[in-house]
């Protein structure tokens, strides 16, 4: 009995790190949870507020994952919860009475304490304000009073213009009408510069690496320059291996250029740099070219042709026509009458 109570200790500790090692397979995101309200931007009818709590929740994202993928700054699950209940009896203590503390030998500094006491107040204050989210629920409201007066402003606005005015009088603002204008200004203007503040404060955070190869000497903003045609492409080309062959500073040309191509297919663009593949190319344009402009030919010839037989077609059917019109007036003039008994219609004499 006695050799299983001294081996307690030990077999409890072991379970407890056995314990701790399943709970470092668990992210922390799904272990502990998160007391802060989430602010759920997708069911708010005001835009602005949705626009910066959509802006908000993308930063905090890219913040988060940065965060993880930085090495020096991960956190295990365990440390996690360490940290947390680290925080406790700091939170305890902020809030606990600091007046119960005071002892008579502090009063020669009670103006220190004060002040210090103050600065703690504004401090808690701060802090309960950020988890509440009042500086946005603030711009929210700031932007609902600016979208009402603007509506008003509008429908004013319709108002006077659909009025009829009277020549050679103008109608100048009244007070009222010029108080929601200023109101307006004010109302807009601290949710812009909200919105703009966050979005420099958080870009501030980001850097960009910037790689110069000193290999392309085109300005930056300048216009693309057209590549040259496939003849000019091959003087490079013969002209680079020439001097690739060359046995002084062909080593030295053949590192400058594979390291410029590399480059080049890097940034998605096409290197033309072998004669036989151009050579190649401009044979196939060419063998093209011979097919289209024998295609051409062949569709003039058939539209030559065609016209040709429309042409006849035509001639056929006005020679036919005429033929025709002449053929009835022959027999219209054949039909006229004679008198009787004078002409008559016998060709031999009457008596005969």
């Amino acid at each position: 009995m006695a050799d299983s109570l001294d081996d307690l200790p030990a077999l409890v500790h072991s379970h407890c790190i056995f314990f701790d090692k399943l709970v470092e397979f668990i992210p922390s995101k799904f272990y502990i949870q998160n007391e802060e309200a989430h602010d759920s931007w997708t069911f708010k009818k005001n835009k602005a507020a949705k626009a910066i709590a959509k802006i908000q929740t993308r930063e905090n994202l890219k913040k988060a994952k940065r965060n993880r993928l930085d090495p020096e700054q991960f956190k295990s699950t365990l440390q996690v919860l360490q940290e947390k209940k680290d925080e406790e009896p700091k939170e305890k203590n902020d809030e606990a009475d600091p007046e119960a503390n005071e002892s008579p030998a502090d009063n020669a500094d009670r103006a220190v304490t004060y002040e210090e006491l103050r600065e703690r107040l504004h401090k808690r204050i701060s802090m309960l304000r950020a988890k509440r989210h009042a500086e946005t629920a603030a711009a929210a409201t700031m932007s609902a009073r600016s979208f009402q007066n603007e509506k008003k402003n509008e429908a004013l606005k319709r108002r006077l213009n659909s009025a009829p005015k009277e020549p050679g009088t103008s109608k100048a603002p009244s007070r009222e009408e010029q108080p929601s204008n200023k109101r307006q200004k004010k109302t807009i203007v601290p949710v812009e510069k909200a919105v703009k503040q966050d979005a420099v404060v958080e870009t501030d955070e980001l850097e960009f690496s910037r790689v110069k190869m000193g290999l392309d000497n085109s300005v930056p903003g300048s216009k693309k320059r057209r590549r040259g045609t496939k003849e000019q492409l091959l003087k490079k080309a013969t002209e680079l291996q020439e001097k690739m062959q060359d046995p002084e500073k062909g080593q030295e040309v053949i590192s400058q250029h594979s390291w410029a191509a590399a480059v080049s297919r890097a940034a998605g663009e096409k290197v033309l740099d072998n004669p036989k593949l151009i050579k190649k190319s401009m044979k196939k344009d060419q063998q093209q070219a011979q097919k289209s402009a024998k295609k051409w030919q062949e569709r003039k010839h058939y539209e030559k042709k065609g016209q040709n037989e429309k042409q006849k077609t035509r001639k056929d059917n006005i020679t036919q026509r005429l033929e025709s019109i002449k053929e009835r007036k022959i027999a219209k003039r054949e039909k006229k009458l004679m008198r009787p008994g004078f002409e008559g219609r016998k060709a031999g004499f009457i008596n005969s």
